[in-house]
């Protein structure tokens, strides 16, 4: 008996999504949805791996076909759009189909979209995850389909994924996934179940942003349980404790493939504060609609945390933020101990942006708060406002009305988000359109001007936020294994370039050698040097699990990622991917039928043949597509000959697709005769890079395909 594989290649173009989305829909009419889904139970269970912090959300969902949107059909298609943090590394998804529990495969992204949409023959997979690239807020858009759901039947899942521990004073911290669990359009559910696995030592985690239904210490479980309420527009952290316990320093590791894998978390070096005190009042002039790509609510995420990094208990702030309304955080001033950030931040949060500015009537507002304060204070203005309706002229007299108001020696800072508005010529250079504005209010009063279309968020709050030596330019962790070294390193705080003091640094990297293993931590602030040197014998590194090299593998693919297009390096994130079970923008998860045929094979050959391949009965023709041997040369520059076998007459389809999911060339779209075949492709208008080969066969009501990566390296 003899296999034959033959190809076809179907992409759906993924665009970015924006905002969490539950929907339900007829297959082959995307467009046309219900978002009455229900959501009926949702469970997430998390546990600590070394810097990492695993997450399993576990969730179970259905339809009402009683509804009049859809009463004419008996099942449907399931979409959930939602965004994860770009340091998430998404790598297992498996799906419940009646007593069986299926984990999905990841495989190249085209082929599992295929497999997963290809509506046209019996083949209907019922699962498929896949991903976008991050936007330049650092959010990756997801996208989960099901198929079918059915009446009075509930579908269940479990994703899982890894984020890394926010460093944060003496303790870590996690934003739990709860904006991916509401949707405006759809119900949703009241409250999420919480596993917090803590292992041999009970710990009970600290839940910020919302107040707690219930919590109880499982111990038959290892976990603790909490009930939290489910809201929209809900931020909602959980504090776990640092792995550091004891010597300064924490050191987990794992081999995989003979390789070893390593997590390690260390404090600075100690070193005086020398830092001026300071109060500073925050104030937040948002418009949803006037910087691209960036959300209100992840800016005020952002500023938390950064201010959580920065500040200390000398320090005080204060928020003022306007809404339909305007809200002031608090009556006075709050010192910066982790409760009163979390309390302040928590009033201000939890609430929609407005589609206009309010940048003057919060001036007005700004000035009352700091004039009635005895103590010295700044002002950051963080704003989006696009334009004021005066002259020049005019504008001018407003600015400096507008620093005398001010009692003396306020310090006014702007930091400008509007990254949508056309520049103007001014003096002779190019300035934004309130450059000139900001400009005469913070300069009199020694204030510093940001632009978010010079610079990255993260770039200008640190800037503002760090003064003095309350933090290191520079940090080092120097590791000295007997008989080796400590390679492939990578640093996963989000502060990297501003390292507070007594906030852990947190690596993660590949070693060789043995232990004992000498560590010595660097930390540099213009002239001023401090180190630190510690040992660690075998006894004391903490015996990890695969995750250790998962969550390096991860954070490799994430780095490459970042790297300017590069062929090969698309090649090696996809080879990672799919070796490494790491969802990426080029790779899927695909949910199979149990025990169905599906007629496919990607970059197979004669000697190696799919364990997906069609099954032909003795006195059929004697082929198998061989794409490996058959496409040459590949690498190529800029043609190459693609020879390919047909079992049966049909109808033939190939064509040519950039990562982008484009068609570039379509080579046939004709009736081909059984037998031995010839075509050349020419990409000699198109530039370097990985492209998808795909051809497809339909032949007495069949379909068979396969995928093959090409190379174009000019």
């Amino acid at each position: 008996m003899k296999k034959i594989i033959i190809n076809i290649l179907l992409l759906i173009s993924f665009a970015s999504i924006n905002a969490t989305e539950f929907s339900v829909y007829e297959a082959n009419y995307p467009n046309v949805k219900d978002y009455n889904v229900n959501i009926d139970e949702v469970t997430l269970v998390i546990r600590p791996v070394g810097d990492y912090v695993e997450f399993n959300l576990y969730m179970t969902v259905s339809y009402d076909f009683q509804s009049w949107f859809f009463k004419n059909y008996n099942e449907l298609e399931f979409n959930w759009q939602f965004n994860l943090p770009e340091e998430a590394i998404v790598h297992e998804f498996w799906y419940w189909q009646g007593d069986s529990i299926i984990k999905a495969e990841v495989m190249d992204k085209w082929t599992a979209e295929l497999l997963f949409s290809d509506v046209s023959t019996p083949v209907r997979n019922p699962g498929l995850l896949t991903q976008s690239y991050a936007n330049s807020d650092g959010q990756v858009a997801h996208q989960l389909r099901l198929f079918p759901i059915k009446g009075n039947e509930k579908r269940r899942f479990k994703i899982q994924y890894l984020l890394p521990g926010r460093p944060t004073g003496e303790n870590m911290r996690v934003w739990l996934p709860m904006t991916q669990l509401i949707s405006q359009r759809t119900p949703g559910i009241d409250k999420l179940k919480i596993l917090y696995k803590y292992g041999n030592e009970p710990y009970e985690p600290q839940i910020i942003g919302t107040n707690i239904l219930e919590s109880k210490n499982s111990i038959e479980l290892a976990a603790w349980e909490i009930d939290i309420p489910v809201e929209y527009d809900q931020f909602v952290e959980m504090e776990l404790p640092s792995p550091i316990t004891n010597n300064n320093v924490f050191l987990t590791s794992y081999s995989k493939e003979d390789e070893n894998f390593y997590h390690l978390a260390v404090y600075p070096p100690e070193s005086p504060k020398i830092a001026t005190p300071r109060n500073v009042l925050f104030v937040i002039d948002f418009n949803r609609f006037n910087t691209q790509n960036l959300d209100g609510d992840f800016l005020l995420s952002y500023l938390k945390e950064s201010v959580l990094n920065a500040f200390s208990e000398s320090d005080s702030i204060n928020v003022l933020a306007a809404y339909d309304d305007i809200i002031l955080g608090e009556n006075d001033w709050v010192t910066c101990t982790e409760e009163g950030i979390d309390g302040l931040f928590q009033k201000v949060m939890m609430r929609s942006f407005p589609s206009y500015n309010n940048l003057l009537p919060l001036i007005t507002k700004a000035v009352e708060f700091v004039n009635s304060r005895n103590s010295p204070a700044e002002v950051l203005f963080i704003t989006n406002t696009n334009t004021i309706n005066l002259d020049d002229n005019n504008k001018n007299l407003l600015a400096d009305e507008i620093v005398q108001k001010f009692k003396q020696g306020t310090k006014i800072h702007f930091l400008d988000l509007d990254n949508k508005g056309y520049l103007r010529w001014n003096n002779g250079y190019y300035e934004t359109q309130m450059q000139s504005f900001y400009g005469r209010i913070t300069y009199p009063t020694s204030g510093n001007l940001f632009f978010l279309r010079y610079n990255t968020l993260k770039e200008m709050l640190y800037s503002f936020l760090y003064d003095e030596i309350s933090h290191y330019e520079n940090i080092e962790v120097q590791m000295r294994f007997q008989e080796g070294y400590s390679h492939s390193k990578h640093f996963i705080a989000l502060h990297e370039g501003y390292y507070p003091m007594r906030t852990p640094i947190m690596q993660i990297g590949k070693y060789s050698g043995k232990l004992p293993v000498e560590i010595t931590v660097f930390g540099k602030y213009r002239a001023t040097n401090e180190k630190y040197t510690i040992n660690i014998t075998e006894d004391q590194v903490v015996k990890g699990n695969e995750q250790i090299a998962t969550a390096w593998y991860g954070g490799h693919i994430q780095s490459l990622l970042k790297l300017s297009y590069n062929p090969i390096t698309v090649s090696d994130i996809i080879n990672l991917s799919i070796k490494q079970n790491i969802l990426t923008p080029y790779s899927g998860f695909l949910i199979y039928n149990t025990d169905e045929n599906h007629g496919y094979c990607s970059d197979c050959n004669d000697e190696t043949e799919s364990p997906t391949s069609v099954e032909f009965e003795e006195g059929e023709i004697d082929s198998t597509i061989s794409l490996e041997a058959d496409v040459y040369p590949n690498p190529f520059n800029p043609s190459t000959t693609i020879n390919f076998q047909l079992p049966a007459r049909g109808h033939v389809t190939m064509k040519i697709y950039n990562v982008l999911g484009e068609i570039v060339a379509e080579l046939i779209n004709d009736v081909k005769e059984a037998g031995r075949h010839s075509v050349t492709f020419n990409g000699s208008n198109l530039s370097s890079g990985v492209y998808i080969l795909t051809i497809s066969l339909e032949s007495n009501k069949k379909n068979y395909f396969a995928t093959k990566k090409l190379l174009l390296m000019k």
